[in-house]
């Protein structure tokens, strides 16, 4: 009697076993989608960011570049009035 108990509960929990196996499945495959599109949607935020930033020290360096000329003048104008 207790094998055919037994035998009733795994043919009972055969198909819950199954249907758990495609939820947690179908769920994890939800989960991949929506991460990789949170994931895609940082990157291009990054990628924007990366652009403003070498736009931004493109003008530094050309800022930067002027800045030392002005001293180098300054400093030749000041050195040859001595």
């Amino acid at each position: 009697m207790a094998q055919s108990e037994g035998a009733a509960w795994r043919k009972f929990l055969k198909p819950v076993a199954s249907g758990l196996v495609a939820l947690m499945a179908a769920a994890s495959l939800c989960l991949q989608h929506t991460g990789s599109t949170s994931t895609d949607s940082r990157l291009t935020a990054v990628e924007v960011e990366v652009k403003n930033i070498q736009s931004w020290r493109g003008k530094a360096d050309d800022l930067l570049y002027e800045i030392r000329s002005d001293v180098s003048f300054i400093r030749g104008k000041m050195e040859g009035g001595k």
